[in-house]
């Protein structure tokens, strides 16, 4: 009898296995099926963002406030959505309702009719479309096998870029056929789709932190409180990982000086059937290496990937500051995807591998909030020195690139021990 439940109790015990790695995989091709769509919706929208500013009006300074707008909103939400996804144990909820928002934003985009419409309206999709990020993030580490954490995050850039770069293409080929209006109107639809496509995700809630928590009320109201887990709070920001969230905002100051005004640049200077082309060639190029990062940052871990990534960023924006010719700018394209893919790929699998389960989201969240903070800040200095020149603001971005390098070369701030390790 021992014998008998002894085998029906490895059965039982296989068929779980057997069904938790098919839900794994089913998810996972959800995921990456909505993620795909998504990115197909803001590859179309997004570069023509800036040329409909100065349809409406606006100068290269609001161009620059349209990122402004967006991110300065996204890092106030971020975190306490990731706390929400956290605290509930939920990812899906907080997927679909990024992507749905985000989409719904865009469709209000061709109402408006003054620059600060459009600003308003970015606000509006920074709140609601962050709730993403975070869960996002989180939930792609989760569906991974630890120790292939680069690779499937990898897998998941990939994804991404093809779609953002098919957006980009076919972004180029509405605009010139439909016009700007449809552009958007187009984005906004397949939005709603992708989120549909995650609420068919089967998602096992995690068990909820009760950790101690740090009450800090919003806009000095005690009846809207935003709650943050304390110790979770403090331990993001302090020591080792401090340093790093540090660097990463000082890369995305750069990043926000540049690309909040690229599209303006390649439109003035190639013409705006470009804008389209030019993007989609770097989506396509941070798709095609994601793969290879992801195996990469696996075999010689994140440290080596994201200092080759910033001395990419250099090289990148010292090109767009001397490059004036558009096959050059073409092959200055597919770097810049190249390392963009690395970037992101290598800091968001340290930033897994060295967080605990019930805070993976908060610091996903810390991380995009440090990314959104220096869009924040980048998009205004970018829109003051383009309008002086758009040489000189591209070549000082290589200041804060030269921080961020300097902060990641410090001694020890690479040496964690994976979290995961430490139950082993």
């Amino acid at each position: 009898m021992k014998r008998e439940r002894s085998l029906l109790q490895i059965i039982r015990e296989r068929t779980a296995k057997i069904s938790i790695r098919k839900k794994r995989k089913r998810n996972l091709f959800l995921l990456a099926i909505s993620m795909f769509l998504a990115n197909v919706s803001w590859g179309i929208a997004f570069p023509y963002l800036g040329v409909y500013m100065k349809i409406l009006g606006g100068s290269l300074f609001l161009v620059g406030l349209l990122s402004v707008a967006f991110n300065l909103t996204s890092s106030i939400a971020q975190y306490p959505f990731g706390y929400l996804s956290d605290r509930t144990g939920r990812r899906k909820p907080f997927i679909a309702f990024g992507i749905f928002s985000s989409g719904v934003a865009y469709l209000f985009v061709i109402f408006a009719t003054t620059p600060s419409m459009l600003l308003g309206i970015r606000i509006l999709q920074g709140v609601l479309g962050s709730s993403l990020f975070p869960a996002h993030t989180a939930f792609i580490s989760e569906l991974s096998v630890l120790e292939k954490v680069g690779s499937t995050f990898g897998f998941f850039n990939f994804i991404e870029n093809i779609g953002y770069m098919l957006g980009n293409f076919l972004g180029s080929g509405i605009v010139k056929l439909l016009g700007i209006k449809s552009a958007f109107v187009i984005s906004a639809v397949i939005s709603i789709v992708s989120a549909g496509i995650v609420m068919l995700i089967e998602e096992t809630p995690h068990q909820p932190s009760r950790s101690k928590r740090l009450i800090i009320p919003q806009e000095s109201r005690e009846s809207e409180r935003v709650i943050f887990e304390g110790n979770a709070f403090r331990n993001l920001l302090k020591g080792k990982l401090g340093i790093f969230y540090l660097s990463v905002l000082f890369a995305m100051v750069a990043s926000g000086q540049v690309y909040s005004v690229l599209s303006v640049y390649f439109e003035e200077r190639f013409g705006s059937q470009w804008v389209g082309i030019l993007f989609g060639v770097d989506s396509l190029a941070a798709a095609l290496g994601a793969p290879f990062i992801g195996k990469a940052i696996d075999k010689k871990g994140a440290k080596k990937i994201f200092i080759l990534s910033l001395v990419g960023y250099m090289i990148v924006f010292y090109g767009y500051g001397i490059i004036a010719t558009i096959y050059s700018m073409i092959v200055l394209s597919i770097l810049s995807g190249i390392k963009w893919s690395a970037f992101i790929s290598a800091s968001s699998s340290y930033v897994a591998l060295n967080t605990e389960d019930k805070i993976r989201a908060q610091a996903m969240g810390m991380l995009n909030t440090m990314m959104s903070i220096g869009w924040v800040v980048g998009p205004l200095i970018g829109g003051y020195l383009s309008g002086i020149s758009f040489k000189i603001n591209f070549l000082s971005s290589l200041i804060p690139l030269t921080l961020a390098l300097i902060l990641i070369l410090i001694p020890g701030v690479f040496s964690f021990t994976p979290c995961y390790l430490n139950s082993i």
